[in-house]
């Protein structure tokens, strides 16, 4: 009995230090699995964290791309309406490396004065009014253009009080007298305004006659023209324009645009 007590102690002994190799090996196993795992999980979260750093990179490259492309769009428009409404070579009235300053016929109002055979006068030297085909389209205080296309001479004046359908009361006398000739049988009166395109602080910025300022980009590091060497305003024919773009949430991403706009007045 003994004997058998002995051996069945063994076995539990024996079977206590094999629980003990086994339970060991499985904490071992485990303990490497959850540093694995923890490195697999970092690893992921780095990966994760690496893509959508290039995502938002892409995006926002993508969106100032955008930015960049509406920002030359529109600033080509406003220079490509320059002098409209003018004669020509009369369009543009100041200009620098970050603005420029034109005139324009924003809305389109313009009339003639009435036909005549050659020699009748359409307007007197001083006269302080001038019979026109249609005045209504102007207002009191409009700044106008009238232009002798015959002769190339135009002046600039105002209209003072209320225009009627066939009457434009002026500012000041006319400087010129209007007669008509055999190849000008009428005069042309255009309504203009005067436009300024400039950059200020990050935006781009157009301001109308005497008005305020509005802002036409914004997001503008910079903008500059090039007139190509041409000093006077009535030989400018093409205007390089250069826009520099900048992301507002990462001041590193800047982006340059550039054009060529020739001029259609």
């Amino acid at each position: 009995m003994n004997r058998n007590r002995v051996k069945r102690q063994g076995q539990k002994a024996g079977l206590k230090t094999r629980w003990r190799e086994e339970s060991g090996l499985t904490l071992v196993e485990f303990m490497v699995a959850a540093i694995i795992g923890v490195i697999l999980l970092g690893a992921t979260i780095y990966v994760f964290t690496m893509q959508e750093e290039v995502i938002q990179d892409e995006n926002s490259s993508t969106n100032i791309r955008a930015k960049g492309r509406h920002a030359i769009k529109i600033i080509t428009r406003e220079l490509k309406m320059a002098g409209f409404g003018m004669p020509p070579d009369q369009g543009i009235t100041a200009m620098s490396s970050s603005s420029i300053s034109y005139r324009v016929n924003n809305g389109d109002v313009r009339t003639t004065t009435p036909t005549g055979s050659s020699g009748v006068s359409a307007g007197a030297a001083g006269a302080t009014d001038l019979t026109v085909v249609d005045g209504t389209g102007f207002a009191d205080g409009d700044k106008i253009v009238i232009y002798n296309p015959g002769a190339g001479s135009y002046e600039l004046n105002t209209v003072d009080g209320t225009p009627t359908a066939s009457n434009l009361p002026l500012g000041s006398g006319l400087a010129n007298s209007y007669t008509y000739g055999l190849n000008t049988r009428l005069f042309t009166v255009n309504k203009y305004n005067d436009v300024t395109l400039q950059h200020s602080g990050t935006n781009i910025t157009k301001t109308v006659d005497s008005g305020s300022a509005d802002v036409l980009i914004s997001e503008a590091q910079s903008m500059s023209f090039d007139f190509y060497g041409e000093t006077e305003t009535s030989q400018v024919k093409r205007i390089g324009v250069s826009i520099s773009m900048q992301d507002t949430n990462d001041s590193k991403l800047t982006k340059e645009f550039k054009t060529d706009v020739v001029l259609r007045n």
